[in-house]
């Protein structure tokens, strides 16, 4: 009946099934064969369908009983009422079963629905229990779960394609870690910004690490700061400032042997030696630059050893412009960040170092008061050695201290290919999956464990449908977001490069409050209240227009 209850109407539908004693069940069925038998040849293959049911039922098989439904319709008015009975009738229809609206017997059809009326039942039909189970409608659509969650009540409230409620959640107990899988054009970053935009409420730390600017717009129209980190343009980053405690010398000694590629316990014991000669010195030599002459200490560099490594990470090296700067302005006190990794995620050599280092930044700041930390193209910026060795106790760790991982991708395939897919899937409560028509089974259902009916699902999606399919432990529903008839968040939520350019001409000209550029960029009013109110109900109010 699933066609039937995916209608955009309000209806009851009853039924009830009485099990009849075989011999009973059995005379009936001899008494219809007998009917059909002086019947003209239309009636062969029913026959035909007759005694096969019957030896079914000698057979011991299935059983058979008395079939009732009925479908009650509820509409404004009877415009209405007649159109959606019209469309239940059809539904039904496509399942083979003749639908009737009642007129005479409209009274006991409405008192049969309830229990202990069984004299108010006007039609009844013998059908097996096979029938029953797949006829019966005892199973609904999901409804989530609106209070009582890990952080509270639900995050949002997504309409099914039923035109049901779903109070979606991140979490499943205290795991709140969750993907979004979808091509490029399939709505996925306005999923995962507006998906970010409703948990503000919580009030939660948020970083996202972004790729092409797609959630700039988002960032700063709830207040957050926004940096881009530009190959070859000074980053602020200057690890070596950390404050002195264990465990940033310890978080230094791993991140250097990493970073220059340590081999063996000796290169090891020389990083360490050196870390803990740089927090000895003044706190105006803790940079990188000055680190090369406590790796070569008294020797003179020799070709490939650590301070010759080093010289790429420092002054007119290489890349000496991301983390050999004077000051570290990393500045994380701001509860909403945004970081566009566009230029190192393509970059192994940058990209591990440059993510470990904000990890660490990020759990200084873990408290216990709700976190998110949100990667576009996860799978590829953790994708590496250094990540795949750790990622089971970094989750746990998150996960202990309130924090919960969101991960974007367009493909599939990359992100089961990474080498930390099996431990994002096992540490994954909630994964949305947008329309694809061309996903494969042997991703989707091998990979992520989709059904074939699931898989179906997201392949027949149309892509203009605004539907996507949540999977979660205890839960598997295609719910819509419809966000037509307020453009205005679209075009934050979308971050089309467009938008993301007229952002910057706006920020020159009016400055980076929300409320000056906002009006301009997007056509409507600002819905918040003062300018960069970041701690008020501007995310909630900017994601429910």
């Amino acid at each position: 009946l699933d066609a039937l209850l995916r209608l955009p109407f309000e209806m009851v539908v009853s039924e009830s099934y009485a099990p009849q004693e075989r011999q009973t069940a059995r005379e009936r069925m001899d008494l219809a064969i007998r009917r059909l038998k002086s019947a003209d040849e239309e009636a062969a293959a029913e026959r035909a369908d007759m005694l096969s049911a019957r030896d079914a039922l000698g057979n011991g098989a299935v059983g058979f009983g008395d079939h009732h439904l009925t479908v009650l319709v509820r509409e404004r008015d009877l415009v209405r009422l007649d159109d959606a009975t019209a469309a239940c009738a059809a539904a039904l229809a496509d399942t083979g079963a003749i639908a009737v609206r009642e007129d005479t017997n409209l009274e006991p059809a409405f008192w049969g629905q309830f229990p202990g009326n069984e004299g108010y039942l006007v039609r009844r039909a013998l059908i097996s229990s096979a029938n029953m189970a797949s006829f019966g409608s005892f199973h609904g659509f999901a409804l989530g779960k609106a209070d009582g969650n890990h952080w509270g009540e639900a995050v949002t409230l997504l309409q099914t394609t039923s035109a049901t409620p779903f109070f979606f959640n991140f979490h499943h107990g205290d795991l709140g870690n969750f993907s979004v899988i979808g091509p490029s054009g399939s709505g996925k970053t306005v999923v995962m910004n507006f998906l970010a935009a409703q948990a503000q409420k919580f009030k939660p730390r948020t970083v996202l690490f972004d790729k092409d600017r797609g959630a700039e717009l988002f960032i700063r129209g709830i207040g957050g700061r926004y940096d881009k980190i530009s190959a070859g343009e000074p980053t602020g980053f200057n690890p070596m400032a950390l404050a002195d405690n264990a465990t940033n010398r310890a978080f230094l000694r791993d991140w250097l042997g990493v970073l220059l590629k340590a081999e063996g316990p000796e290169e090891s014991a020389t990083i360490a030696t050196a870390v803990d000669a740089a927090y000895s010195n003044d706190g105006s030599l803790r940079r990188l630059r000055h680190f090369k002459e406590l790796l070569s200490g008294t020797r003179r560099p020799q070709p490939g050893d650590l301070a010759d490594r080093l010289a790429a990470w420092i002054g007119e090296g290489e890349n000496g412009w991301l983390f050999d700067n004077a000051e570290d302005r990393l500045d994380l006190s701001t509860r909403v960040v945004g970081f566009d990794m566009t230029a190192l995620l393509e970059n192994p050599k940058l990209r591990t170092p440059t993510m470990m280092y904000l990890f660490h930044r990020i759990e200084e700041r873990l408290d216990g008061d709700p976190t998110m930390i949100l990667i576009d193209e996860g799978w590829k910026a953790l994708d590496d050695e250094v990540f795949a060795a750790r990622i089971r106790d970094w989750l746990k760790t998150l996960r202990k201290r309130n924090a919960l991982v969101g991960f974007a991708t367009q493909s599939a395939r990359d992100a089961l290919e990474s080498r930390i897919s099996t431990a994002l899937v096992e540490q994954t409560a909630t994964m949305i999956f947008m329309p694809n028509s061309r996903a494969r089974p042997e991703d989707y259902c091998d990979g992520f464990g989709l059904t074939q009916h699931e898989l179906a699902l997201i392949r027949t999606l149309p892509a203009h449908s605004r539907c996507f399919l949540i999977r979660q432990p205890d839960a598997s529903v295609v719910v819509r977001l419809d966000l037509s008839g307020a453009p205005e968040v679209l075009t934050v939520l979308s971050g089309r490069e467009g938008s993301v350019r007229r952002l910057d001409l706006l920020r020159e000209a009016v400055g980076d409050n929300p409320a000056d550029w906002f009006p301009t960029l997007t056509g409507a009013a600002w819905p918040g209240g003062g300018a960069n109110d970041s701690h008020g109900d501007i995310p909630e109010r900017l994601a429910a227009e």
